[in-house]
């Protein structure tokens, strides 16, 4: 089944809103339980959600010239 984007943009968003700068922890807390239960549906949507997260912090932190 595949991944709806939006759902994974509104995830990362919940995640960000909730946990701040934390959230990149929170989502990588939730790839590695996905990973070790073996749950590959859950581990695509986590790693997708926190690659969002990691992109929406890098274009965060890039400083403007």
């Amino acid at each position: 089944m595949a991944v709806d984007p939006e759902h994974v943009a509104r995830a990362a968003n919940d995640l960000m809103g909730h946990y701040g700068q934390a959230a990149l922890d929170v989502a990588r807390k939730q790839a590695e339980r996905a990973s070790r239960a073996g749950d590959m549906p859950a581990l695509d949507q986590a790693l997708m959600v926190l690659t969002e997260i990691e992109r929406h912090q890098a274009v965060s932190s890039t400083p403007v010239t």
